[in-house]
């Protein structure tokens, strides 16, 4: 195949790509913007220009969700403008196949879910974690709060007039228990108040309960109780589910983090479902443009370029669909997460490959 025609057909799949992403940019960034307005309409506090950058912060993470159907909407406006030029109809006739064709649209699809990847997902990943602190912090959101790392769990928590740090050298998730901890606590203006260390801590619905405890104030003497309750706003539903979000993960930092969620006891199945489906990503848009050309190729004879499109998008949601079911089989552990991730996608390069190959080669 010719590279001057190789690199035709990959500029014109880049181009609309980009393009189509812009628009869907544009258009999420007005309505993130709307909504964030309409919330902050009772909080006289909260700026403009805040929420301008709370709506530039979140556009990534949702972008990232886009970005498949913007491959599919790129690849479909590719073929049908040279299926309706006759420009496949004179490469064909000149001896290239429709894979031939193909390939560089495939190709441009991968390196674009390459970049995805190791480039844009992070960036989605720390804008996404920036967004929800400033929602916590402007929005009086819960946050989520939890870091797990290799020192144990830390905890941000509530307790009527006081701001508790917690933090726990180990967990017993099974028993909602933590071992080994330690409580910094504050009060207004973060002024540190006292600090209560406990052999263990029992989390329930709206206390915690304290065994074996030692208070230590800077103006008083440590006092020692063989209990102790604190109220707090945390429900151990709150904090599992907080410790195993994956969305504000940058993908490289995945494997670690899945590696301490299953050290202390939680399940990782949502972690390591997302890692996967990360990994699928450059997969899945060289799936939407197989899918495309399955529908696309070939102009119809009624109904023109609406026609193509609404078969075409209604294949990519079905995929999406499909992919998002699987998706949340494994994050609940019903399968394996490799299963989940790669199966959607590998069924649907099956089934349009076998359709190219009935319909366009015999």
């Amino acid at each position: 195949m010719p590279i001057s025609l190789s690199a035709y057909i990959a500029r014109q799949f880049s181009s609309w790509f980009f393009g189509t992403v812009a628009i869907a940019a544009v258009l999420v960034l007005l309505i993130d913007m709307m909504e964030l307005i309409r919330r902050a309409s009772s909080r006289p506090n909260v700026g403009l220009d805040t929420l301008a950058t709370m709506a530039a912060l979140h556009l990534p993470h949702i972008l990232e969700v886009t970005l498949p159907f913007a491959m599919l909407i790129a690849a479909m406006a590719v073929f049908w403008r040279m299926s309706r030029h006759h420009e496949l109809a004179v490469a064909r006739a000149s001896g290239l196949s429709i894979w031939q064709l193909m390939l560089p649209g495939i190709l441009t699809a991968f390196v674009i879910g390459v970049i995805k990847v190791l480039a844009f997902n992070p960036l989605a990943a720390t804008s996404l974690k920036i967004f929800e602190d400033m929602e916590a912090r402007y929005f009086n959101k819960v946050q989520n709060n939890p870091l797990l790392s290799n020192a144990g769990l830390w905890l941000k928590d509530f307790s009527g007039e006081h701001d508790l740090i917690v933090h726990a050298s180990v967990l017993n998730p099974k028993d909602h228990i933590l071992r080994d901890v330690r409580i910094y606590r504050f009060k207004s203006e973060d002024r540190f108040d006292t600090r209560i260390d406990a052999e263990s801590a029992m989390l329930t619905d709206d206390h915690w309960l304290l065994h074996k405890v030692v208070v230590i104030s800077p103006d008083a003497e440590r006092v020692q109780y063989s209990s102790l309750s604190i109220p707090t706003k945390l429900n151990w539903q709150t904090i599992e589910k907080s410790v195993t979000n994956p969305k504000s993960t940058p993908v490289w930092e995945l494997p670690d983090q899945i590696r301490r969620i299953e050290e202390s006891g939680f399940s990782a199945a949502l972690h390591r479902a997302h890692f996967h489906a990360t990994l699928v990503s450059p997969i899945s848009l060289c799936a939407m443009v197989i899918i495309a050309a399955t529908f696309a190729i070939r102009q119809p004879r009624r109904g023109g370029l609406l026609l193509i499109m609404t078969y075409g998008a209604l294949a990519g949601i079905g995929f999406y669909i499909l992919s998002q079911i699987f998706l949340r089989l494994g994050q609940s552990g019903q399968i394996p997460a490799i299963l989940a991730a790669w199966a959607p996608t590998t069924c649907v390069l099956m089934l349009g490959s076998t359709w190219l190959l009935y319909t366009e080669d015999g």
